[in-house]
């Protein structure tokens, strides 16, 4: 077991393949067993392969993922002759390896031409799956057919028969491959890691079968690791992180090993699609078979753990039924995954864009359309807080199963309160979306997503993508400017998709694509808010009569003209990058990288601490919370990139010489094991910060196969490599190396650094410890120096290398500046860190501050490493009992005893709703001090609510502890779970979790400061309410239940609309709460009820007479709502004198008969309120308690009047009297009919 080293073996003569040199290759066979054996049960050094070649020498292979046949020059030469079958356990990307199992037929090349994972196909057809590296031997069956040209490969478990169906096969005539005289045998190769490989048999045939084997040698015993090395490494695999802002979404979190088993281990075949964020993959939860989509967040994104914690934060506790919902997220290795709803019918992009064989008819498309107006008004105006999207797009717009529209990818959302701005100086979004004002300022506001939602609007109108290139001359069309210049002609309508054909409303898409124009106004106070857009597209209101002229005056071309190309982001070539996901122009905290760089002359980092302003992050990259920035970590195959975003000019012109530089920093690279390497970090000076195509491995991020040693890459680095590469001569695996626009060092050394006395001291760049580097790069002399040394030693006066070169050809005018890193196969994974840096240009690098540096977590390999060499004596046989065993036995008596005292239940019913949103009672019972008296907020036929504080993030919480003397119980609490469990809106009381232990059941809330609206009501109370927030409140439950009517997922009958089920929170904005007897139904259907629940003075008589529940059922008990707050009256009230009862909506009714229905008022409101909207309240509130359910009106119609969109109708009292309404409470039903209680339980035998 020797590391970088190849093996062969071969039949020492030639064997004839065919008659003559120009002949056909004749049939052969042949079959082997073999076993690969690696010391660790999951590390492996590269595979081993059958090989016909012209030589048994096989000269200038390599070693490595070369596996001893080819090298970096000759891989993929026709002049090879060289025909192998290879067995590999390694994945290389350069290959299009399909993973680190597999089985390819290579022909001149380790590309394979055909492979397979590796496996054998038993009789029932079923395909097994085999373990290269398990140690155990394996035969293999190869045949060559001379006539039909059929290449066949089996492989079964040792002694079992050859499969009748091979694993892998193909056509291919191997006469121009292989010479008439060839020879056959074995080769194979380690890597950096170890491992061996053995043949215990062999037979082979020309014209004929192979001779069956017989007789084999037994392996030798494998002594494999401990059982504690292997059950360590086996938690590695599925190992996952949490850090302190995980902690308030900690409920929400999945288990990686069940996301893993859910996409069949992230497999190709369940690849749903790429982009700027990562690879999303189709999924079926193991226990619940829920089909989920999971979201990798690729670590080569330019985003990477800070957009996704703004995703999680985002959309974890958003609810719509036009978002695309999040069940939940896990995080491993900075691998970030987000899983969400599975949407069947995928983007709504590949539905347009000039395709006619998979399109949506214009019903559809306005549908669709609707749908996202309403998320996007629903996070800017009705969730709890602001959220400013970034992204909205086609390839954002997901259909479900019915092709409703749902907006999803929120990974670059922001967000901000009610009534303030986002603090964003970076552009982020879509190249032909973006707002030329973001562009220009930076700023993100809610008409940056208008704007964004215009240009999608006019790409389902049109089916043509924001921007496309005219093919003749080759000039972008912008979207906006080719349907204005249609309206500008009077032919706006010929701008529709021809797709569409005569099936669309004309007046629908007209008003589309003037919606779309006016969206896209280039003035951001011009664009209408979402609030209009609904508006419109409802046919609420009528679209402004506005011509080309009034839009195109005044910036309507706001893309095409408002902005340069200059504002965004341009690689080197030119090329605009915006076709990636996110345009990352400014990730520098505002500044635009295309400005002027020439004052830029050095900058320094003491530490790396966030907020980076002017540090791009990529990757596997993140900044630590003290300080320390990580380049890597111990995911497998990844890069990580860090850049200062600012382009530093090199030169005074183009063609002119580099200026003089420098550059000091201090790294340090923590390895898992100290015997294992990884592939080493690089100083990179380069034209583009993103690397493009560059690959992990060891070519640390900085080229990859085809790139390496191409002089157009204008790279100039100085590696710090771990591992020895023997294509690129490295000297040994730990060296440092001058490295120019190839991975083939100009110039290296072994890693040291010389003494004062001249003495060379070796350093061990995988050591743990923090070193530093010096790069000087002098203009006049072309002279390149590199040194390096301990940290706090000063600067060697001996460089370590030294080379004389002109690098002007290398170095364009403005390069980018920063490190490279990259992780290696499953052998190599290590974390490496940037404690600080400086650069300098014409002079110094300024010196660091050593003293303000952050410091290095505590690193302690060994401590593995010894402990599993030597665990067997470290645990004393005598110790065990003397002290262990009495401990052990107090020990788990103590936790039982605990476990018994906060022992829960769980049942079927709550797997579906999602164990993710339990919390542990222990938790809630120190929340709560033991569900003290003290801490008792109030009691009710429900149960009791307590206060209580969350220990570890001190959240106050009311927590719901329902009463097991409850007459609904159970039944109701899952009721409430299963409706307000998943809701989010900001006029909803949030449901953070829940607990259920021996019948107890408990429900978790935000906590309400400000206790019910009720307490600030009804004769006189000791604090009151003034108009301005009593209407505030009554908009807000307005909205609230809109939402449950309208918006959500599904229908919500809220069922108990009252003044004490309306909570005040620390703003005195209403919050609708108490979903026990909700009851949902889907969109278009309605409620399965026949039992009457709710609270007498707000009962519906049409509910109360049939038992059906419907949102008409709502808008009543709303009416009877707003009455209550406008006149500062309970519903039902008794008369002091005559001992009857008032109903409040005759008492109201009687006051407008009279002409004088402001009377009705509350005498606390004083003289401080606006009569017009008392009185819109009053005549609003008596028009919702109509008798007759149909002529109620909804909740979207009371959403208009209350925010003055429209204006109430004109009615009298005789009007509404002669309608059925009025006293319908009191005249349409007698007392018999109800129970007055405050819970309607009149029909608990049979009814719902």
């Amino acid at each position: 077991m020797t590391a970088q080293k190849i093996g062969h073996a071969f039949y020492a003569k030639p064997i004839r393949f065919k008659d003559s040199p120009n002949g056909s290759v004749s049939s052969f066979s042949t079959t082997f067993v073999f076993a690969i054996h690696s010391p660790f049960p999951i590390l492996s050094g590269h595979g081993m392969a059958f090989v016909v070649a012209p030589k048994t020498s096989l000269p200038f292979a390599t070693s490595g993922h070369y596996l001893g046949l080819f090298n970096f020059t000759n891989n993929g030469n026709e002049k090879n002759h060289v025909f192998a079958v290879e067995l590999d356990t390694i994945s290389n990307f350069e290959f299009s390896d399909p993973n680190n199992n597999h089985v390819g037929i290579d022909i001149n090349s380790l590309k394979s031409v055909q492979s397979s994972h590796a496996g054998w196909w038993d009789e029932k057809g079923q395909f097994n799956h085999l373990t290269l590296m398990s140690h155990k031997p394996m035969q293999v069956w190869l045949d060559y057919d001379g006539p039909s040209h059929r290449i066949d490969v089996s492989m079964a478990p040792f002694r079992k028969s050859k499969p009748t169906k091979p694993l892998v096969s193909i056509v291919k005539d191997l006469s121009s491959v292989l010479l008439q005289d060839m020879f056959v045998g074995f080769s194979s190769a380690t890597g950096s890691f170890l491992s061996e490989h053995f043949v215990l048999g062999w037979s082979f045939g020309v014209n004929g079968k192979a001779p069956p084997l017989s007789k084999l040698p037994k392996l030798p015993k494998f002594k494999e690791k401990d059982i504690f090395y292997k059950n360590w490494m086996l938690k590695r695999k599925f190992a996952e992180e949490l850090e302190d802002w995980e902690t308030d979404f900690k409920k929400n979190r999945l288990k990686f090993k069940d996301l893993y088993y859910a996409t069949k281990g992230f497999k190709e075949k369940d690849l749903l699609g790429s982009g700027g964020f990562g690879s999303v993959y189709k999924g079926v939860m193991p226990k619940t078979q829920q089909e989920i989509a999971v979201k990798r967040v690729s670590n080569e994104s330019q985003q990477g753990l800070k957009e996704f914690v703004s995703e999680i934060v985002s959309i974890d506790r958003m609810s719509h039924r036009n978002l695309v919902p999040l069940l939940g997220y896990c995080r491993r290795k900075n691998e970030l995954i987000l899983v969400h709803d599975y949407m069947p019918n995928g983007s709504l992009d590949k539905y347009l864009y000039n395709t006619e064989e998979v399109t949506l008819g214009w019903k559809q498309r306005i549908k669709v359309i609707n749908g996202v107006a309403s998320a996007l008004f629903f996070l800017h105006e009705e969730w709890e807080q602001v959220v400013i999207h970034r992204d909205v797009k086609a390839g954002n717009v997901l259909l479900d199963a019915e092709y409703n529209g749902r907006l999803g990818d929120f990974g670059l959302a922001r967000l901000c309160g009610h009534g303030s701005d986002p603090q964003t100086t970076r552009v982020a979004g879509t190249w032909g979306y973006l707002a030329p004002d973001h562009v220009r300022t930076g700023c993100a506001s809610t008409a940056t997503d208008v704007f964004a939602f215009g240009v999608l609007l006019l790409e389902v109108a049109c089916g043509r993508r924001p921007i496309e290139i005219q093919n003749e001359s080759g000039e972008r069309i912008f979207l906006v400017d080719w349907v204005i210049r249609f309206w500008i002609e009077g032919k706006i309508l010929d701008a529709k998709d021809p797709n569409l054909g005569m099936e669309y409303d004309q007046r629908e898409v007209e008003m589309v694509l003037k919606l779309g124009l006016m969206c896209s106004h280039s003035e951001p106070h011009v664009r209408p808010s979402m609030r209009q857009v609904i508006h419109y597209l409802r046919g609420d209101a009528m679209l402004p009569d506005l011509s080309p002229l009034d839009l195109h005056g005044r910036g309507i071309m706001g893309i095409h003209h408002g902005f340069s190309e200059l504002d965004m982001f341009t690689s080197a070539s030119g090329m605009l990058t915006g076709g990636s996901s996110i345009v990352d122009s400014i990730l520098s905290g505002g500044s635009k990288l295309s400005q002027s760089s020439s004052q830029i002359l050095n900058f320094t980092y003491n530490g790396f601490h966030p907020p980076l302003a002017d540090i791009s992050l990529q990757g596997l990259a993140t900044v630590t919370p003290n300080g320390l920035l990580k380049l890597t970590n111990t995911a497998l195959l990844k890069t990580g990139h860090a850049f200062y975003t600012k382009p530093i000019r090199f030169k005074d012109s183009p063609n002119g010489t580099v200026s003089s530089f420098s550059t000091t920093f201090v790294f340090a690279i923590h390895p898992p094991f100290p015997i294992t390497s990884y592939h080493g970090i690089a100083f990179v000076v380069a034209s583009n910060p993103s690397l493009l195509f560059a690959t992990s491995s060891h070519y640390l991020g900085l080229f990859n196969f085809t790139n390496n040693g191409n002089e157009k890459n204008h790279v100039f680095a100085v590696e710090l490599d771990t591992d020895m590469t023997p294509e690129f001569n490295d000297p040994n695996d730990n060296h440092v190396g001058i490295d120019i626009n190839s991975l083939i060092s100009v110039k290296s050394s072994p890693a040291g650094y010389w003494n004062e006395k001249g003495q060379f001291k070796n350093l061990t760049l995988i050591s743990g410890k923090p070193m530093q580097v010096w790069v000087d790069y002098d203009g006049f002399t072309h002279q390149i120096d590199v040194s390096m040394a301990p940290f706090r030693k000063s600067k060697p006066a001996r460089p370590l290398v030294s080379i004389s070169r002109d690098i002007s050809s290398v170095l364009l005018q403005d390069m980018f500046v920063g490190f490279s890193s990259a992780n290696n196969y499953v052998t190599g994974t290590a974390t490496s860190y940037l404690l600080g840096w400086s650069f300098g240009v014409n002079g110094k690098a300024p010196p660091l501050s050593l003293s303000k540096l952050p410091k290095l977590p505590r690193w302690e390999p060994r401590r593995i490493y010894i402990f599993y060499k030597n665990w067997m004596l470290s645990i004393s046989i005598f110790f065990i009992p003397l002290v262990f065993i009495p401990s052990l036995i107090f020990l788990v008596n103590f936790i039982l005893t605990r476990r018994r005292k906060f022992a829960e239940e769980l049942e079927d019913w709550e797997t579906k709703l999602g164990k993710n949103h339990r919390l542990k009672y222990k938790d809630l019972y120190y929340a709560t001090k033991g569900f003290k008296d003290n801490d008792l907020l109030g009691s009710g036929c429900f149960g009791s609510v307590y206060k209580g504080v969350m220990p570890k993030t001190e959240k106050e919480i009311a927590v719901k502890r329902v009463s097991n003397t409850s007459r609904q119980g159970l039944k109701e609490f899952v009721a409430e779970i299963v409706s307000i469990g998943r809701m989010s809106h900001r006029n909803i009381v949030p449901l953070l979790s829940y607990c259920r232990r021996k019948n107890e059941l408990l429900l978790v809330y935000d906590y309400m400061p400000n206790g019910s609206l009720d307490k600030y009501l009804y004769n006189s109370p000791e604090v009151t309410l003034d108009w301005k927030q009593r209407i505030n409140v009554i908009r807000g439950v307005a909205s609230a239940l809109f939402y449950l009517h309208v918006e959500w997922e599904q229908v919500v009958i809220h069922r108990d609309v009252k003044a004490s089920n309306v909570l005040l929170d620390a703003e005195l904005n209403g919050r609708l709460g108490d979903f026990g007897l909700a009851r949902l139904c889907g969109h278009g259907s309605d409620p399965q009820t026949t039992r009457v629940a709710g609270t007498w003075g707000y009962l519906d008589p049409d509910h109360i007479k049939t038992g059906r529940a419907t949102i008409a059922t709502d808008v009543f008990a709303f009416g009877v709502l707003l009455l209550e707050v406008a006149c500062g009256r309970r519903p039902i009230e008794i008369d002091d004198e005559s001992g009857e009862r008032i109903l409040l909506v005759d008492w109201v009714f009687r006051f407008w008969v009279e002409g004088n229905i402001l009377d009705a008022k509350d005498p606390n409101l004083g003289t401080e309120y606006d009569q017009r909207e008392v009185e819109i309240v009053l005549k609003l509130g008596l028009l919702c308690s109509n008798a007759n359910p149909q002529a109620r009106p909804s909740m979207g119609q009371v959403l208009h009047w209350l925010s003055g969109d429209e204006m109430l109708p004109e009615l009298s009292p005789s009007d509404l009297c002669s309608g059925g309404m009025i006293l319908g409470i009191h005249h349409g039903l007698s007392e018999f009919d109800i129970v007055p209680t405050t819970i309607v339980d009149s029909i608990l035998s049979g009814g719902r």
